[in-house]
């Protein structure tokens, strides 16, 4: 007698180790979990074509209901303008003159109100980091009103090689040998103090809640994680203390803040500062995304957060890429692992727009006017003026076996029946896929598709006959406008033949 069998499994993806071996999904692209659940994930719109180069950075701020972006490249630094629905008003050049041209540029922006001058600044710093995160190459830090479209200029104050942070009201650069210049208070052009707080080169900075008494901040070098806490000006105003003296970082790109908890990619593990610094567990990919990650671009591996979903997505080039094809996910609400395939031939950054809600993407596919920045969590499909593309999303069960359980035993299992239950547009498909053991190649079903809303009885349910004695099972959706969100599937079962399938 068939039993009903709820198809699903632990949220998250499970990569590493077997495909039997595990309680997780085992395959899936642009899906993601919420409520234990997987749903595919949003789509993207396109803002403009226009942008003249790959980029390597980027920061948007939101001044009157518009959105500024700034986009920096191996020599343009481009602003970009959109109105409160994500719709592009204005686009202008703003690299500074005298600007030094590397295809190896890494940008760093951070906002900063200038009480001397009397304007919201953006300011900017790059440096040609992005082949080679120990680099010792010096370069200014630039300056200009965010919301103006003129060149930035130099704040005349030294130049330095790893970038910049903003513990308001004071700017911190910082680089080689773990040099860092302060400066005076809401005034970025003088700086006030210099202090060498480790031996190696400081690479990022984010501000921290402070202890009461003034702003502080994290820094990372190439082997420290160093707090910085504001004391006093006669004291120099800032004092540095070596939180983890063995740490070790990725990409200068990959620390991001979710909640006033940090985490960032070390080079062997996810790392995470909470009061101390720790791993953050991970027995579902870690060997598959450092087996996979392409080590020689490391410094483009760049980390952005969705905290709609509670992810943080960190973005990489995998096998031979050299740009960022695809993101590693860690998904802080569920406590699980996931990852994906970047859209078209990838993304080279990404900024989380903290007043607009939506992320923001820029691809590496060159068009006839340029890269193109997108609009994600936007839709389900990716559109790009008139033209609507489908975006392919699917996951893959765990493999469901009689082999292991309460009661188990060597036999086949055999569907009858599934009863799909989903929050649904436009059309999903089901392939039963499966093995006789777990040493055998997969076998899978013919693709059985079900509509959103069903025309007879036949279209409520799949119906079939499959059998195999290692058996999982796929949902995919690959239709424009399409979208799913898994319910309380079901599968009717039963035992098979008791004979060893070879």
């Amino acid at each position: 007698m068939p039993q009903p069998v709820v198809l699903k499994s632990k949220p998250g993806l499970k990569r590493d180790g077997t495909r039997f071996d595990g309680e997780n999904y085992i395959d899936s692209q642009w899906c993601r979990w919420q409520r234990g659940l997987p749903r595919k994930m949003g789509g993207c719109r396109s803002v403009t074509s226009a942008i003249p180069e790959r980029v390597y950075g980027m920061r948007a701020d939101s001044v009157n209901g518009a959105q500024y972006a700034h986009l920096g490249g191996a020599s343009t630094l481009t602003q970009i303008i959109m109105d409160n629905q994500g719709l592009i008003t204005g686009l202008n050049a703003r690299i500074p003159a005298g600007f030094a041209n590397s295809a190896d540029n890494l940008w760093q922006f951070e906002s900063f109100y200038d009480t001397v001058g009397g304007a919201l600044l953006v300011l900017a710093h790059a440096a040609p980091n992005l082949s080679s995160i120990d680099s010792t190459v010096e370069r200014p830090i630039y300056r200009g009103t965010l919301t103006a479209s003129a060149a930035l200029t130099s704040t005349g104050t030294p130049g330095q090689s790893g970038g910049i942070v903003v513990l308001a009201p004071y700017l911190l650069t910082f680089g080689n040998s773990g040099r860092v210049e302060i400066s005076d208070a809401n005034d970025p052009n003088t700086i006030s103090t210099t202090a060498y707080v480790t031996g190696t080169k400081i690479v990022r900075g984010l501000p921290t809640r402070g202890s009461g008494s003034g702003p502080s901040g994290l820094l990372w070098s190439l082997d420290s994680v160093i707090r910085a806490t504001f004391t006093s000006a006669s004291a120099g105003f800032f004092a540095f203390d070596t939180i983890s003296g063995d740490s070790s970082i990725l990409s200068s790109q990959s620390v991001i803040e979710y909640d006033g908890i940090y985490y960032w990619l070390g080079v062997d593990r996810p790392l995470m500062f909470n009061g101390v610094v720790r791993e953050i567990p991970n027995e579902q990919n870690l060997n598959d995304f450092y087996d996979n990650v392409n080590f020689a671009y490391r410094q483009k591996v760049y980390a952005y957060k969705v905290p709609r979903f509670g992810e943080i997505w960190w973005c990489y080039p995998r096998g031979n890429a050299t740009e960022c094809t695809h993101a590693l996910i860690y998904n802080v609400r569920e406590n699980t692992w996931y990852d994906t395939q970047l859209l078209g031939q990838g993304r080279s950054a990404g900024y989380f727009t903290k007043v607009y809600q939506k992320p923001f993407m820029v691809d590496v596919d060159l068009t006839g006017t340029g890269y193109t920045m997108w609009q994600h969590e936007t839709g389900v499909d990716q559109i790009n003026g008139s033209s609507v593309q489908p975006i392919q999303s699917y996951f893959e069960t765990a493999e469901l076996s009689l082999l292991v359980g309460p009661e188990p035993r060597d036999s086949s299992i055999r569907i009858s029946r599934a009863e799909v239950d989903f929050v649904q547009v436009g059309d999903l498909t089901l392939t039963v896929k499966g093995r006789s053991n777990a040493r055998a190649p997969i076998e899978s079903s013919e693709v059985f598709t079900f509509p959103d809303t069903a025309s007879s009885p036949s279209e409520q349910v799949v119906n079939t006959k499959e059998a195999r004695r290692l058996m999982s099972f796929k949902f995919e959706s690959n239709v424009a406008g399409g979208d799913y969100q898994l319910g309380q599937t079901l599968a009717l079962i039963e035992p098979s033949d008791q004979r060893f399938a070879s």
